[in-house]
């Protein structure tokens, strides 16, 4: 059995640069490997395509396309910080010099 990574919910905005050009999008489910995408058409397995969001810019590959979704594969995975902002959490950089979180230590 294939080991598959947790997959976060979410709603985030992002752009999408690619041989159909600029498209906007959200993402539903993120990991550090890749992404499922919603909003967006026109694209094929194997297309490369840039993903955009505040002043990231990822390189992914299309896994998969179907009925306004597809499925991306980072080339190379994002970092932690990247998942955590993509999924709205802020309480992930809690505690480091110069961070924002939201955390609260009775929760943890």
């Amino acid at each position: 059995m294939q080991y598959r990574p947790h997959r976060y919910n979410t709603q985030y905005p992002v752009e999408i640069h690619g041989p159909t050009g600029l498209q906007k999008a959200h993402v539903i489910d993120v990991h550090n490997n890749g992404a499922r995408i919603e909003g967006i058409r026109g694209y094929y397995r194997g297309d490369k395509v840039q993903m955009a969001f505040l002043n990231h810019r990822v390189e992914a590959v299309v896994l998969w396309s179907a009925n306004g979704r597809m499925g991306l594969t980072f080339r190379p995975g994002i970092s932690d910080d990247q998942v955590d902002t993509l999924r709205y959490r802020r309480d992930g950089r809690a505690g480091r010099r110069g961070a924002v979180g939201f955390g609260f230590a009775e929760m943890r």
